[in-house]
């Protein structure tokens, strides 16, 4: 099994390599520790050859693929930021913590751009998103709250109400006022589809004191070309009005 993510130095090996972490007389198991005081004193340009040195060590002694050691750097980095953010800011340490968390900032930045895996972000960056999110469903919620409220000036306090069982005999009135046609020979009423009418019929009218499930009212308003087994048609017994034009012009 792996000791370490990382490369330690040898016991006595006052010649390592300069990306080896540890000390030459004591093996200690705060390897994370090594790790981040052998980053402090790198350059930015460093990042890179650092990161790989350790890299190819994890790879070659280890079970665990690269994202594997990725997330786990990420994560001791993230780690380390929100601890240093701790530190008393008036203390002997704020000074070198504020320093500390700019260079561990710079090396996330790093991890980022070699984040194959999008498993990289700090605890900023998550808290950031997160905010960003809420910001985004408030603004979705005002915004759907406006519409319900808009909505609402449409609803009725009280629905009309048809009598007994003349549910067929209203729809068959509706029927026909869609066949009206005026004395110049154009429809009366200008529509397209089906669902106009059938929603209208399911919104603001009741059968005899029960709602009109909407799938009852589609039934009765079938696109001819896709008319079903389903469809409703209006027993003659009940069409029981006719509407008729009662002049050819205006005014007669």
């Amino acid at each position: 099994m792996l000791h370490s993510y990382f490369k330690i130095r040898d016991p006595w090996n006052f010649r390592p390599h300069k990306f080896e972490i540890g000390t030459p007389l004591i093996r200690s198991s705060f390897h994370d520790n090594h790790f981040f005081l052998k980053l402090y004193k790198l350059r930015k340009d460093d990042f890179s050859d650092f990161y790989n040195f350790h890299l190819r060590h994890y790879l070659q002694n280890a079970s665990g693929a690269e994202k594997d050691f990725h997330s786990y750097v990420s994560d001791v980095v993230s780690t380390r930021i929100a601890q240093l953010k701790l530190v008393d800011p008036f203390s002997k340490k704020a000074l070198r913590a504020k320093a500390q968390i700019e260079h561990l900032k710079a090396f996330h930045r790093f991890l980022d751009s070699v984040n194959k895996w999008n498993s990289s972000q700090t605890l900023e960056m998550v808290i950031a998103e997160n905010n960003k999110e809420i910001l985004r469903l408030k603004q979705q919620i005002t915004e759907l709250e406006y519409q319900l409220q808009a909505l609402r000036q449409f609803e009725p306090s009280t629905k009309i109400d048809i009598r007994d069982k003349h549910l067929p005999t209203f729809v068959h009135l509706i029927h026909q006022l869609q066949d009206l046609v005026l004395y110049d020979e154009r429809r009366l009423l200008n529509f397209q589809g089906q669902s106009a009418w059938y929603k209208l019929v399911s919104k603001y009218f009741t059968h005899d004191r029960k709602p009109i499930p909407i799938e009852t009212a589609r039934n009765y308003f079938p696109v001819q070309k896709e008319k079903t087994s389903k469809a409703i048609d209006v027993p003659k017994d009940l069409q029981l009005f006719a509407i008729v034009l009662t002049g050819s012009k205006p005014g007669k």
